[in-house]
């Protein structure tokens, strides 16, 4: 049934007509007036000349920090642009994404390079538009200049210029002409901010990053947009309107609240076209043009967020027509009784399809579903979902999970940020406070089990999260806008007891299975000694990222004592400070870290496993040594605890080949890899041969043969870099009775020593029993017979080391072993005379041929040689030289403190760092030493302190050790926030430099990192 134009009387009845908004921004009326006003404000006299050099004196570029990642920013550095919009009040207008969600440290600079500290006092919640604060005694040479806001004066063809920080530049300025007063707000991407339910300006003015919060300036001087984004495929740019802009200064200005409300739904504007597609009567469009003659077209509603106030009551493509009464044809009239109604009813004006209809709907307040705090636990960090995020996906706001804005603690399995945490400790966690309260509950080192899911998904991952109180602090912030920084309450103590595993309880027990066509299976001991090792870094050091995911499988070596150990690769434990969990036979344990050298060595506690879960090692060959086309098995392991295994042969006995890495870490070098003639798919094993033993039969009868299968090689993953610094990963076999071995026997020593000295703790017995590495202090690697040849071996040693060659790896594929660099080291002065060089050819060590690389690893562990005549092929002819090991700085333990300044993660040097600094060095500490591990995002010590130096002076201070550097911080104390500290660093290049530190505690607090007695680890605050 029609109905007249624009609605049914019944609907809308006469006794409250509706009324025209007092300013549309699209009006006739509105344009002529500001047209006027403007030409009667422009003299004639007036030239962009003179403006420029007005009001860059109210032009500020700011320098940011985001110190934690929050809502949809993550943290770290930045530059942008702001203006002085109160100079008595000392207000600064800039972007919504300047000013910043998260808690932030900035500095403004003027053009005349006076700086001063500014605190955020506002961000809106959805448009893109922030005030910052500055004290304006602290600005003593320059006469501030304060940009007039004027949003009435723009309109189409007017000549504008953006004033601002461009790409980086102290001032650029971009001129062009204002094109568009009707664009949609731009679209950035899901997870990233975006504005919307206003207008945006346009032009092609090709702003870049760092232009971001710059005045759009007429030739007066007055801002009549704020820059807020640009496109990357055109030169266009994007500007905020500053309607609303007004509306918040004017309050900030008279002391009031900024309320914002909302309907937790999104407007769209439509143009009539699109309307009568969606339903609006050619009467019902000539009614509202009749209103407003100017106006292009309407609001529609685009998206509801479900259980939000206007949830059940508009859908999407309703047409709006007016609120309580007011007509409405842009967004500026619609969130002035919006903002002006929180938490009373609005009465809405709306069709849908041909239909008019009202409803009313409460006004919730935009404050109240906006994050303004976040709790910091393990590394990660959590806060409730924001109105941002949920609109990205449509999904509620409230009780929808904590949201995870750094996974820290959960990053097992590679996630980042940007999910939802729905369940923790088998407790639903619904909001942040849900969450707080189970952690009240759960203790350090707990395994328990999380439920998670991506926004906007409905299928959720089950995990298993550990529980870090050990390796980072615990606070809650809370955003504070009377002071602009937020506020740190501790949560809990930190602690390195260790609870008791998951699977530990006295109930859990496993039955044994009586499967005799299983045990009879030679492969099976070698199947049950395999373990699957899953590491999480906690934070970056000895140049590996806490942002990756380490997993490998180990070996399980011995059960001597009740003492386990167990091998892995450095690839899956890049470090001692890790934490670490195994899975054995389906079943969860925390393992630690005991040793580290060429593999890493640990163990976990056995009460940890359920009863009747058997452990077995399996049989080695201690003297083993393969040969080039010798049968071997491979036995490996996959993520999904699936077994592989494959029958092969060595195809090739050689080095690993790994490169200098950058940053510098731990890499195999001077190992003899075994590579095999078929590739095996799996994340590490074991390589084993088959032996024939003899057995007396259980019946009485004669003795029997039965095939066993002996581990002569572990499978293990080598990881270096390519020539784009992207990290590579291979398999390569490890001989056990050369490179294991005698690490393995070692702690068995300290275990059992350990048990018949009750007052000797097996940490402290290891520290003392474990072999002391000795190194020739070089990189070697192998040439062919025809380049050794080339550079003069005898006829003689040709022959001789074919028949060695042919005998010890059955191969005539000669191999020299050579020099490929010498390294620094802090005592190499013990050879500086006579020393190795890189391309020299080793050809006896002690009157041994030198046939293959692991030849060199049997001479250094004869620990009752302290000297070594080598003769060497150099410069044509054979030579005969003396050397002395030296002591092998590759241990791979970090030292036993680790420090956090400034957000810089600091330890002793580590020796893949020495090996790569200039052999003429006078700066670098070659041993001790403060090396800088890593730095984090948003950090004081981000581009100032860079990773991979060392620091040697604090306040022009030496520090030559963490020690020292702990000693100087303590005397330091003095330091408040905001204080510039002068550390002066140096590089493996021995070039020194020196930058400015500005303290700041309450984001980032000074601590020490300290591994106890037992292995563990705990902090201790500075």
């Amino acid at each position: 049934m029609p109905i007249d134009p624009p609605f049914a009387p019944s609907l809308f009845p006469k006794q409250a007509p509706l009324k025209p908004a007092l300013l549309s921004r699209n009006s006739f009326e509105a344009a002529a007036a500001a047209q006027h006003a403007f030409q009667q404000h422009l003299g004639k006299d007036q030239t962009w000349d003179t403006t420029i050099e007005r009001i860059v004196k109210g032009i500020v570029s700011i320098r940011a920090s985001a110190v934690r990642a929050f809502d949809t920013e993550a943290s770290g550095d930045y530059t942008a642009t702001g203006f002085v919009v109160d100079k008595e009040r000392g207000i600064i207008l800039s972007n919504r994404h300047v000013v910043n969600p998260a808690p932030i440290t900035a500095t403004a600079v003027f053009v005349n390079y006076e700086e001063a500290p500014l605190r955020p006092i506002y961000r809106d919640p959805v448009h893109d538009f922030g005030f910052f604060q500055y004290d304006p005694e602290k600005i003593r040479f320059l006469d501030v200049e304060e940009i007039e806001l004027r949003p009435d004066l723009a309109k189409v063809g007017l000549s504008i210029k953006v004033v601002g920080n461009d790409s980086g530049e102290k001032l650029s300025i971009l001129g062009s002409t204002l094109a568009r007063l009707d664009r949609g707000a731009p679209r950035y991407g899901d997870d990233l901010y975006e504005d919307f339910n206003t207008f945006y300006y346009q032009a092609a003015t090709g702003t870049s990053g760092g232009s971001s919060g710059s005045p759009v300036l007429n030739i007066s001087g007055q801002a009549i947009a704020l820059n807020a984004g640009g496109s990357k495929r055109s030169a266009s740019s994007f500007y905020l309107p500053l309607d609303r802009v007004v509306r918040a200064l004017n309050c900030l200005r008279n002391g009031l609240p900024i309320t914002r409300g909302t309907l937790q739904t999104e407007f769209v504007h439509r143009s009539y076209d699109e309307l009568r597609r969606l339903g609006l009567s050619p009467e019902s469009e000539a009614s509202c043009r009749s209103w407003n003659p100017s106006s292009t077209g309407l609001l529609t509603v685009a998206r509801v967020l479900p259980g939000g106030p206007a949830h059940g009551r508009l859908e999407p493509g309703d047409i709006l027509i007016a609120c309580n009464d007011v007509i409405l044809d842009s967004f500026v009239p619609l969130f002035d009784i919006i903002d002006s109604n929180i938490n009373s009813s609005v009465r809405l004006s709306l069709y849908r399809g041909t239909e008019a209809f009202e409803c009313s709907v409460v006004v919730g307040d935009l404050h109240a579903i906006t994050p303004d705090r976040f709790a910091e636990v393990g590394g990660a960090i959590f806060h409730d979902l924001s109105y941002q995020q949920a609109r990205s996906y449509g999904m509620p706001v409230k009780d929808q999970g904590v949201y995870v804005a750094l996974s820290g603690m959960l990053n097992w399995s590679s996630l980042t940020r940007n999910y939802l945490l729905t369940s923790f400790a088998g407790r639903p966690t619904p909001n942040l406070d849900a969450f707080l309260e189970i952690l009240k509950t759960v203790p350090d080192s707990a395994r328990v089990p999380s439920r998670t899911k991506d926004l906007g998904a409905s299928r959720e991952t089950v995990g298993v999260v550990t529980v870090d109180r050990h390796f980072n602090q615990e606070h809650l912030f809370v955003r504070n806008d009377k002071t602009g920084v937020w506020d740190r309450q501790k949560l809990l103590p930190a602690t390195a007891e260790p609870c008791a595993s998951a699977s530990s309880t006295e109930e859990d027990v496993v039955e044994e299975e009586d499967d005799e066509e299983e045990d009879d299976d030679p492969l099976t001991p070698l199947r049950e000694s395999l373990i699957y090792v899953n590491v999480r870094l906690p934070f970056s050091v000895n140049g590996y990222s806490s942002s990756n995911a380490y997993y490998g499988v180990g070996t399980l070596l011995s059960l001597e004592n009740d003492f386990p150990i167990i091998a892995v690769d450095r690839a899956a434990v890049p470090s001692e400070v890790v934490d670490v969990r195994l899975t054995i036979q389906h079943h969860y344990v925390t393992g630690r870290v005991i040793a580290m050298d060429r593999l890493a060595y640990l163990t976990f506690n056995l009460a940890d496993l359920p009863k009747g879960v058997k452990l077995r090692t399996a049989e080695f060959d201690a003297d083993a040594r393969l040969k080039i086309k010798d049968e071997v098995t491979v036995v490996g392991l996959t993520s999904s605890q699936s077994f592989v295994e494959k029958s092969t042969t060595v195809s090739q006995l050689g080095d690993v080949g790994t490169t200098k890495c950058n940053p510098p870490r731990f890499r195999l070098i001077n190992v003899e890899g075994i590579s095999l003639a078929d590739s095996v798919s799996c994340d590490g094993g074991l390589i084993a041969q088959k032996h024939t033993e003899k057995y007396d039969d259980p019946a009485g009868g004669e003795a029997k043969e039965r095939g066993v299968f002996k581990i002569v090689a572990l499978w293990v993953n080598a990881s270096s870099q390519n020539s784009s610094d992207a990290d590579i990963f291979w398999k390569t076999g490890m001989v056990y009775s050369v490179y294991i071995k005698s690490v393995v026997d070692s702690i068995r020593r300290s275990v059992a020593q350990a048990h018949t000295s009750p007052s000797l703790s097996t940490v402290d017995a290891l520290k003392a029993e474990l072999p002391k590495s000795r190194t020739f202090n070089v990189e070697t690697g192998v040439v062919s017979l025809t380049v050794a040849t080339s550079l003069g071996l005898r006829a003689s040693r040709i022959k001789q080391f074919t028949k060695l060659s042919k005998t010890l790896l059955n191969t005539s594929n000669v191999k020299f072993v050579n020099v490929l660099e010498k390294f620094s080291h802090a005592d190499s002065e013990v050879n500086e005379a006579n020393d190795l060089v890189s391309g020299d050819i080793l050809l006896e060590i002690d009157g041994v041929p030198v046939v293959r690389l692991l030849d060199l690893e049997l001479q250094l562990q004869d620990l009752s040689k302290d000297s070594f005549q080598f003769t060497i092929l150099r410069g044509g002819a054979e030579k005969t030289i003396t050397i002395r090991p030296l002591p092998d700085m590759s241990s791979g333990l970090v030292a036993p403190k680790i420090v956090q300044w400034s957000g810089a993660y600091l330890h002793e040097t580590f020796s893949e760092a020495i090996e790569q600094v200039a052999h003429n060095t006078k700066l670098v500490p070659l041993s001790r030493g403060v090396y800088v591990g890593s730095v984090s995002y948003g950090a004081p010590a981000l581009n100032n302190i860079r990773p991979a130096q060392w620091i040697i002076e604090i306040d022009d201070v030496m520090v030559d050790s963490i020690d020292r550097f702990l000693q100087v911080v303590r005397e330091k104390q003095k330091w408040s926030d905001g204080q510039f500290v002068r550390v002066k660093l140096v590089n493996r290049k021995d070039v020194t430099s020196v930058v400015s530190v500005q303290v700041n505690e309450r984001y980032w607090p000074s601590r020490c990192l300290i591994k106890r007695p037992d292995g563990l680890w705990w902090q201790e605050d500075l």
